[in-house]
Parts: structure tokens; sequence; C-alpha cells
């Protein structure tokens, strides 16, 4: 584990329904959300993932799939309204970069770490960390949660708790 994410031990059970999912919704049905398009991800499909239904009973969240076009970048930022999320990339073949700042204080020239996703594999990511994204040629499909209501101010390290337990 790092300061910037924590991969599950445990393995996505709905990975591949979830990228079949991303692929036949209808292009025109996506919504902005925050600089991303975006599709909610129905309580039924997750439901088939025990992981996801044991942090269900933890937990507060709604799930959906981010699309990012090919060719851009999501420039160096941390989240304004969440502290923490569940991510898993679906189907990216290499080509996006996901990136956090190493350096406490960076400077013209830094340090990076590199989160590079596993395949059908959720992390614990830390959205209060500098982070980026550089897409290459392909749009980019990412799963995420975010945490609801009285969990909206979890943490980092709270969830990764939750998690390892």
């Amino acid at each position: 584990m790092t300061k910037f994410y924590m991969a599950s031990t445990v393995g996505s059970l709905i990975a591949r329904d979830l990228i079949k999912y991303a692929l036949d919704f209808p292009l025109g049905s996506w919504a902005k959300y925050y600089n991303f398009d975006a599709i909610p991800v129905h309580p039924n499909i997750l439901r088939q993932d025990p992981f996801l239904s044991y942090l269900a009973k933890k937990r507060k969240f709604q799930a959906g799939i981010l699309r990012m076009p090919p060719d851009t970048c999501y420039n160096w930022h941390v989240d304004t309204d969440r502290k923490v999320g569940l991510n898993m990339l679906l189907a990216d073949d290499n080509k996006s970069r996901c990136l956090f700042i190493e350096d406490e204080k960076p400077e013209l020239v830094f340090k990076t770490r590199e989160l590079k996703y596993q395949p059908s594999t959720y992390y614990v990511f830390n959205t209060q960390k500098p982070h980026m994204v550089l897409n290459t040629t392909q749009s980019r499909y990412l799963f995420s949660l975010e945490f609801l209501d009285e969990d909206r101010d979890l943490t980092f390290d709270e969830l990764c708790t939750d998690i390892k337990g």
C-alpha cells in the first residue's frame, strides 16, 4: 500500500459485464459529470459481485462508469467533493496513464508515482493527493464509486481499513 492507492486482494467478478454495459450504452445517453462522460451502474449489476455487496453493507455509495475521450489529459488536481474513491480501469490495454505527484512540494521538475491498473482489480484511490490522467488512442472507461451521505467524508485510510478487514 502507498499513500496514493491500494489494490484490493479480491478480484472483480463483474469487470466484463461493466465494460459490455458501457460499450452497449447509447452514446447520446452519457451525462456530463465533472469533467467526464458518465453513466450510472444499476445496483442489480453491483449485487453480482461479493466484494461490492460486502462494501455496500458497510458504506453508502453510488457507482458509475466514467468515459474519457482519446487524446486527452485530465490535468493535475485533487478532487473537490470526495476524499476517496474506489476505482477499476476497464479494458484499457495500457493506453492511459494515471500519475500522482510523489514530492510534497513539487517544483518545475518532480517525481511521480504511477498507478498501473491490473485487470479486474479494485483500487482504493486517494483523491486528495495530486493526480492526473493522460489518455492516448482510445476511449478510457473507469468504474468508480462515490461515497454518499454519512460516508461522504470517508478517508483513504478508513476505506483501506474497511477493505483489509
